[in-house]
């Protein structure tokens, strides 16, 4: 090794974010100083010091703890030491290196030792000139407590940041970011059926990003995400899913600290808006965002805002719709167009929803005494003004404000899953296990439904994936008419057949059993509006 002649001008350069290395040790002036031999790998001299002590005793195990650096003159040791159990007993602690100062009594550095050392990989650094072992304690204790210090300090910003975040009511979206700041990441939101629900970033993300985003995120969590950091995001007992970031993302205050204290104000943010991709189309309109969220206990308090803005609740019948606006579309102009409909026929009110897919939605009023139900001929003509496309969409008549919520709610949902898109009106009530599975698709029960059903045919790889959740899918379309679920899978009967018994193997079920045809169906919808590689 090398060693410096001049040491007035060299100083210890460590990074503010790692733990001190040996490598790092050996460029202190107080142990260059000691013109030091080092008998170590270069990937030994990666290996951390948790602290230093010094120890004449030839019985390491009675006074160490663990990942110390530890310092020897051999004033202590015995005429023949067993070098082997020696550092046998300090490479059983983890010892970060073992520093042994020559002297006239120890000249020389036993041949023992360093066989020893290495049989142990255990870095071993001799002393040639003697050396103050008290400043290098001083030197290293002094920087581990620095490092310590900053990160108390950059732990307590991180608390008082969020913790702000969550009084002032700070979106999910902007705390994702403040997170992605603060590591220099990637940061992502993903629910307990490993879907990503929202993420933000410093970098431009590769194309491929999140391909098979699902599957891969699935297997990291059951290897216990040894590959990334993951934290949850629990509020109230309820698991609402993860907060993700990479490996190499890097913070002083701890990276299981940072997005812990996200998570934490994310939850918050979940438990008070769980729907919030909502934005408003002028004034009042921002209200439906309240309607949406399914707030109950705020119900009183928005009906009474909802008829100031001029929708009547009381004595009314309500009626939730909801339409899918073209590519290329002019927000304003399709919801002009949408109330010149409407209007004649009801009161409206008129809300935008960006994702997954753009779409005008809200609520229709009209005065129970009306004659009959909302005339269907003009609402049918908004399916083909150019600012629309697909069907428009309707919930079930309502009276009072939570049912109405309800009906908006179920036109919503029918318009993201595009039923019965051959149709120019829908009505949503038709559907009620299409629904049914929407509505409970944020519930961690129901996201771990797919993936504890459907766990034999997710196991397999892509092409066999596909093909097999096909199989069950024209099996479930038709379980009593299995030349028809054959038809529906475009593959022959005996080949059908043959997938089938595979299929029931793969799942461990009996597909004539009726309560296994109900879950599966149930599990295959919730899968189905999840996830977008199928």
């Amino acid at each position: 090794m090398a060693i410096r002649e001049d040491f007035s001008a060299f100083h210890t350069v460590c990074p503010e974010s790692s733990m001190l290395t040996v490598e790092q040790l050996l460029r202190m002036p107080s142990v260059l100083v000691g013109r030091p031999q080092v008998f170590a790998t270069p990937d030994e001299l990666l290996r951390t010091i948790g602290w230093a002590h010094i120890l004449e005793n030839f019985e390491a195990t009675e006074f160490l703890r663990g990942n110390e650096l530890v310092l020897t003159t051999a004033i202590g040791w015995d005429e023949d030491p067993d070098f082997e159990r020696y550092a046998a007993s300090m490479a059983q602690l983890n010892i970060a290196a073992l520093v042994l100062e020559l002297s006239e009594r120890l000249p020389a550095v036993p041949q023992g030792l360093v066989d020893a050392c290495n049989n142990f990989a255990l870095p071993l650094i001799v002393m040639h000139r003697p050396v103050a072992f008290v400043e290098i304690t001083e030197a290293i204790h002094q920087w581990l407590f620095a490092q310590q210090t900053q990160r108390v300090k950059a732990g307590r910003e991180i608390t008082e940041h969020f913790t702000k975040s969550m009084h002032q009511g700070t979106p999910t979206d902007a705390i994702l970011m403040d997170c992605a700041r603060m590591l220099s990441s990637t940061v992502l939101l993903e629910d307990s059926g490993y879907n990503i629900q929202n993420y933000a970033s410093v970098d431009i993300l590769p194309r491929n990003y999140f391909e098979q985003w699902q599957h891969r995120s699935r297997a990291s969590h059951n290897s216990g995400n040894s590959d990334r950091h993951a934290v949850p995001i629990r509020m109230h007992g309820k698991l609402f899913g993860s907060l993700i970031c990479p490996k190499e993302a890097a913070h002083p205050a701890g990276i299981e600290h940072v997005l812990t204290m996200a998570a934490t104000a994310i939850g918050a943010d979940l438990l008070r808006r769980p729907e919030s991709r909502l934005w408003s189309l002028g004034t009042g309109r921002g209200l439906l965002e309240d309607l949406q969220s399914g707030m109950e206990s705020n119900l009183e308090f928005v009906h009474g805002r909802l008829e100031a803005a001029g929708l009547p609740i009381d004595d009314s019948v309500l009626q939730g719709f909801a339409i899918r606006l073209s590519a290329g579309h002019d927000i304003q102009r399709a919801a002009q167009e949408l109330e010149r409909t409407l209007c004649p026929l009801a009161s409206c009110l008129v809300g935008l929803i960006h994702a997954p897919h753009a779409k005008l939605f809200g609520l229709l009023s009209h005065k129970q005494d009306s004659r009959g139900p909302l005339d269907e001929a003009p609402l049918r003509e908004i399916h083909s003004a150019p600012h629309f496309e697909g069907a428009l969409y309707l919930g079930p008549a309502a009276v009072g404000l939570a049912q109405g919520q309800a009906s908006m709610n179920q036109a919503v949902a029918a318009c993201e899953l595009g039923l019965n898109t051959q149709d120019e009106l829908v009505n949503a009530g038709e559907y009620p296990l299409a629904l049914l599975a929407h509505e409970l698709r944020h519930e961690p029960s129901m996201q771990r439904l797919p993936q504890e059903q459907l766990a034999g045919i997710l196991a397999l790889e892509s092409s066999r994936r596909f093909e097999y959740l096909r199989v069950l899918e024209a099996c479930l379309a038709s379980p009593t008419n299995r030349s028809q679920a054959a038809s529906l899978s475009h593959l022959s009967r005996s080949v059908f057949y043959q997938r089938l018994a595979t299929l029931e193997q793969l799942l461990g079920a009996d597909l004539n059993d009726a309560q296994t045809l109900t879950i599966l169906t149930l599990s295959l919808l919730i899968y189905r509006q999840s996830h977008q590689d199928t």
